[in-house]
């Protein structure tokens, strides 16, 4: 097994891993805006529309696993966890790009979107400035309707997650016990809650509530949460076995068949998917003889931008798709709409991604390391 805790903690395949998700998600939004739009999207794309859910959960098992291997090798070292030391360390990486997109989004974009007539650049809202102070707290809005802005929500899905997690890890030692009580209790209590909505016909903030359950994937980041369990204590009989190359093209092919027929599994999707997910990311972080490779100079780039493609891609699908109009009229169809729509908005978002990182990130990255207990490559 891989020894990624002597001197810098890093894990390349995983920066690999993030950009593919970040560029399956990117082309998903760009033809569910199509969709919504009244254009006519690519058709084998439309068809793997529903999976979006699906692959941003992969994100959220990512998450989860890099956070707890982090704590938990913090732990293992020191004897204890610095909660103050691992809260700013969180601010720093996540807080600039997240408040920068949510100021823009309330302040800057709708005034755009009247000055151009972008629609979705608008800001539905009734309630804008509450929604505003729920967003600056991490919370869910309750009324706002705005797609430049849309991708934040997975990011205050994780804060949640990142808040509490630290303060039950110092205090317990079973923490793959832990993490299934926190994924058994999520399914149920959002799938009892679900139907007690619908049976009981409950009033639109008790059905707000059960949608924010939904979108609350806290089982996800626990499931991965139980990856960096594994790799973190070396488990003997389970790694092992995981790590069998028979294993893994079992699993690997699961993967794309599921994927290939859209299979989609009630109650649980989530969560079985993730239990994939999560498979997929051991292999890659602690398998020296991982039959996926993803260690690749430029993957590894993109992947460490990703954060910032996340967030500026939801912006420049909506900003691409009115110059690619402007470009070829309304009537959007054909290859050639579709090759100059995918250039642009994948170009806009790579270079303002780049220069985000570059001279906005970078700083507070910078300043993050300081408060590392375990060193980790940028």
């Amino acid at each position: 097994m891989n020894e990624p805790v002597k001197g810098k903690v890093h894990f390349p395949n995983l920066d690999g891993l993030r950009f593919v998700g970040s560029f399956i998600i990117l082309v998903l939004h760009m033809e569910e805006l199509k969709v919504t739009s009244g254009k006519e999207p690519i058709a084998w794309v439309k068809h793997y529309l529903p999976l979006g859910g699906v692959d941003v959960s992969l994100f959220f098992v990512l998450s989860g696993f890099l956070i707890g291997y982090l704590l938990l090798k913090e732990k293992e070292d020191t004897g204890n966890i610095n909660i103050r030391k691992y809260y700013t360390r969180r601010c720093l990486r996540i807080w600039p790009l997240y408040f920068l997109i949510i100021l823009l989004g309330f302040f800057l974009f709708p005034y755009l979107g009247r000055l151009w007539g972008i629609d979705e650049l608008q800001l539905d809202s009734p309630y804008k400035y509450f929604d505003f102070i729920l967003c600056i707290l991490f919370l869910p809005p309750y009324g706002m309707k705005m797609r430049a802005i849309g991708a934040t929500w997975s990011v205050r899905v994780e804060e949640v997650f990142y808040i509490f997690e630290p303060l039950i890890l110092k205090r317990t030692k079973k923490y793959i016990q832990l993490f299934i009580i926190i994924t058994v209790a999520v399914i149920l209590f959002r799938n009892g809650y679900f139907v007690m909505c619908r049976v009981l016909h409950l009033s639109p903030w008790f059905r707000h509530f059960q949608k924010i359950i939904s979108f609350y994937r806290l089982s996800c980041m626990a499931i991965g949460g139980i990856g960096a369990s594994l790799v973190v204590s070396d488990k003997k009989k389970i790694l092992p076995f995981l790590f069998r190359r028979d294993i893994q093209w079992a699993v690997y092919m699961l993967i794309l068949l599921l994927v290939c027929l859209n299979v989609r599994i009630p109650y649980i999707e989530f969560e079985f998917y993730s239990v994939l997910f999560c498979f997929v990311i051991i292999n890659l972080a602690a398998n020296p003889k991982s039959i996926l490779r993803l260690n690749y100079k430029w993957m590894n780039y993109l992947g460490k931008i990703s954060y910032g493609m996340y967030l500026y891609g939801a912006i420049f699908r909506i900003l691409c798709l009115t110059l690619t109009e402007k470009i070829f009229g309304h009537d959007l169809s054909g290859i050639y709409m579709n090759i100059v729509y995918f250039l642009l908005t994948f170009g806009f978002t790579i270079i303002v991604s780049v220069i985000s990182f570059r001279f906005f990130e970078s700083p507070f990255l910078r300043l993050k390391n300081r408060f590392e207990a375990v060193k980790t490559e940028p």
